[in-house]
C-alpha cells in the first residue's frame, strides 16, 4: 500500500502518533489512517516449578484498576528484546534466569499500533529480590497455573499477554 503522506501529530515518552495518508481499499482515492507508534515490549513466562507461573500486579491508569501480568517491560530505544526481557524479570521479580528462550512475538492492536510483544520462557530461576524502578509498585506472586488459569476464567485476569503467556504454560508437559 502506498503511503502519500505522512504527518507527525504527537511525540511522547511511551508513544508517538502520525497519521498516513494512504490508498483506499475500493473505489480509488485516498484515506488518512491514525498509527500508534509504540517500541514495542517484551513479557517473561517465569515458572519456579512446571506447574507454577509468576505474576506482578500492578495499577494500570488507562483502565483504572489493579491487573494481574506475567513480568513485562518497555523495550528502551536499541535494546535487543532478551536484554529487555532480562532487566524487567530482575526489576519485576528478582528473579534471574539461566537462560530466556525466545518464543515468538505478537502484534497487540495491528489495526492501529505498532506495538509488538516478544515472549520469553525464563529457564533455571533463581530467587532474588525485586528491584522497581521509581515509578513502579507492585505485588509479586507466584501462582499456580490451575489458579491462574482460574482468574481468567471468571474474568478477574484481563491483561491479553498474560492470558496468551498462562495457555502457552497450561499447554506445556509438567
Amino acid at each position: 500500500m502506498k503511503v502519500y503522506g505522512s504527518e507527525k501529530i504527537y511525540a511522547g515518552r511511551v508513544i508517538d502518533l502520525r497519521v498516513d495518508e494512504i490508498d483506499q481499499l475500493r473505489g480509488g482515492g485516498r484515506r488518512k489512517v491514525e498509527v500508534v507508534e509504540h517500541v514495542g515490549g517484551v513479557c517473561v513466562i517465569a515458572r519456579p516449578t512446571p506447574a507454577e507461573i509468576v505474576l506482578v500486579k500492578q495499577h494500570r491508569h488507562a483502565v483504572d484498576t489493579d491487573l494481574w501480568e506475567v513480568p513485562a517491560g518497555m523495550i528502551e530505544r536499541g535494546e535487543p528484546p532478551i536484554e529487555t526481557a532480562r532487566r524487567e524479570l530482575i526489576e519485576e521479580t528478582g528473579y534471574r534466569a539461566e537462560s530466556l528462550r525466545f518464543l515468538w512475538s505478537i502484534y497487540t492492536t495491528p489495526g492501529f499500533c505498532t506495538e509488538r510483544i516478544y515472549f520469553f520462557a525464563a529457564e533455571g530461576l533463581t530467587p532474588g529480590e525485586a528491584q522497581p524502578e521509581d515509578d513502579e509498585q507492585f505485588e509479586l506472586r507466584t501462582w499456580s497455573l490451575d489458579d491462574a488459569w482460574a482468574l481468567v476464567e471468571r474474568d478477574e485476569l484481563r491483561d491479553a499477554k498474560t492470558q496468551v503467556a498462562l495457555a502457552w504454560a497450561r499447554s506445556q508437559p509438567s
